[in-house]
């Protein structure tokens, strides 16, 4: 007979497993199909839990998902190849590129960090209450390191409305491939992403985005 003792850890590395199981199955469901899209029969199933399961861990869907959203903001800001340091370090022009490619390489990758980015995209087309409160206090990578992008554009005197209109219009870029990647690849375009595509890809959304911001500070500077 097992004493209290080792009763109480084994119930508590229990708990912890289940609780974790939800995380990951939550994840990887909000990353197929976004907040709205997905159910909580989907996410206690694919961890193999009862529904209950998350009111005892998380308190329900809205604070499971804001957990899912903490962990993906403390990978990106781990794990991200990227940092602020060494974009400001960068040529403007390599800053921008190095930054879209990064947040393309979920269209060639299935690892965590790129369900959390794919989890990002669609906020950008199904917003939801619980991720604007959660960026006001904890602003994603995909977002700050964006702000530092686009300001080595837009002139010094550029308003702090300019130069979020113009991070946020920026960070969509990459979104839509990332979001619709299925989709892009089933279509009539056939697009599908291999690391040759994701140059090209990354090459061309370069290209169009100079023109976007320097087109921004052409207009600064106009007499």
């Amino acid at each position: 007979m097992r004493e209290p003792a080792e009763q109480g850890q084994t119930a508590s590395r229990a708990t912890e497993a289940t609780r974790a199981a939800l995380l990951k199955a939550a994840t990887l469901v909000f990353a197929e199909r976004g907040y709205a899209g997905a159910s909580v029969r989907q996410i206690t199933q694919k961890a193999a839990a009862n529904q209950a399961a998350i009111n005892y861990h998380f308190g329900g869907k809205e604070q499971l998902y804001r957990a899912v959203l903490e962990a993906a903001r403390d990978a990106l800001a781990n794990e991200s190849a990227l940092d602020a340091d060494e974009l400001d370090s960068m040529a403007p022009e390599v800053a921008l590129k190095s930054y879209l490619r990064q947040f393309l390489a979920p269209l060639v990758k299935r690892d965590k960090v790129s369900r959390y980015m794919r989890i990002f995209t669609w906020e950008a087309v199904q917003g939801t209450e619980i991720f604007q409160a959660f960026i006001k206090d904890s602003p994603p990578r995909v977002f700050t390191l964006a702000r530092r992008v686009v300001s080595r554009f837009l002139p010094p005197d550029a308003s702090d409305t300019e130069v979020a209109i113009a991070s946020l219009w920026l960070a969509q870029q990459p979104m839509f491939f990332v979001r619709d990647a299925e989709r892009l690849a089933s279509g009539p375009l056939g697009m599908k992403v291999d690391e040759a595509m994701l140059e090209r890809l990354v090459d061309m959304l370069t290209r169009l985005s100079l023109g976007g911001l320097r087109s921004m500070r052409d207009a600064a500077t106009e007499p």
